[in-house]
């Protein structure tokens, strides 16, 4: 034989394709992941900033027996809390790159298509 034998284009496309649908469907299933724990840390920390409003409230009415105790409840509150918006942000740096990185494997999918429609 003079020449190896190579695979067909079609063949060499649809291993490419099936490659990245692979990671595409990795890829969709971490972002449904990330969603889900942007969702519920959200809801967390809107629970507990009105909890800490509440608790603010008493103490500027004076409806609280211990201010020193209301008070160290609240220095804790705003620490996790700053600390909570603090995720919020990082998750929200991860989302932005995976959405992007999921949207430049689905543009490489279809050029890989057009690809091989062109024929050979």
């Amino acid at each position: 034989m003079l020449f190896p034998r190579f695979r067909s284009k079609e063949r060499d496309v649809r291993s490419d394709v099936e490659r990245l649908t692979l990671v595409q469907n990795s890829i969709a299933k971490v972002i449904g992941e990330v969603e889900q724990e942007l969702a519920g840390l959200t809801a967390r920390i809107e629970d507990a900033r009105a909890r800490a409003a509440f608790l603010y409230g008493d103490m500027i009415e004076g409806e609280s027996d211990d201010n020193a105790r209301d008070a160290a409840i609240l220095a804790d509150a705003e620490r996790i809390l700053v600390r909570g918006d603090r995720r919020i942000e990082e998750i929200h740096l991860n989302l932005s790159f995976l959405i992007d990185l999921r949207h430049r494997m689905t543009a490489e999918t279809e050029r890989l298509q057009a690809y091989a429609a062109e024929g050979e």
